[in-house]
């Protein structure tokens, strides 16, 4: 039998879905329910794909995946291998987010200032922001007219815009 431990964390302008489990497990999302734009793979591999289709993206150990275009859509995962997968979550599917990795050569966060609310994810391991060591699925609203020294150190970092 494939299973599946999965843990949620909300932070009031967003929301963190973890899942890890066995190979072959097999997740169904509703639209309705689920507000998924983007995946980081912590461990292993597996897809993400509309139901009765044969259009998937993978989402793979160490990766960063927009499944944004996956929001109205009923959803299916399936594991390739044991897996731990971080999605990151809107509260409401009308909110408009862009995302990324932060970067292993930046140093200093070049922040936008265009946006309303920009957010720190920590994905995995102890990166380092202005002498702050963060800890897995950590995260921290930024100040847009401060500056932050980043040392992944390892580590993997999410940046999120909100406007």
């Amino acid at each position: 039998m494939t299973t599946c431990r999965r843990f949620y964390r909300e932070s009031g302008e967003f929301s963190l879905c973890v899942n890890i489990g066995k190979k072959d497990y097999v997740l169904a999302e509703n639209p309705v329910d689920s507000n998924t734009i983007f995946y980081y793979g912590i461990k292993g591999i597996g897809k993400v794909g509309t139901m009765f289709s044969e259009d998937y993206v993978l989402v793979r150990e160490g990766e960063f995946v927009d499944v944004r275009s996956y929001l109205h859509k009923f959803r299916v995962f399936h594991s390739q291998e044991d897996f731990h997968l971080v999605g990151f979550n809107t509260l409401e599917k009308g909110q408009n987010w862009e995302g990324r990795l932060v970067k292993s050569e930046e140093t200093v966060l070049d922040l936008n200032k265009s946006y309303r609310k920009t957010f720190l994810v920590c994905f995995n391991g102890r990166p380092i922001v202005n002498d702050k060591t963060m800890k897995r699925y950590e995260y921290a609203r930024l100040d847009l007219n401060k500056q932050y020294n980043i040392n992944l150190d390892g580590g993997v970092l999410g940046i999120f815009c909100k406007n």
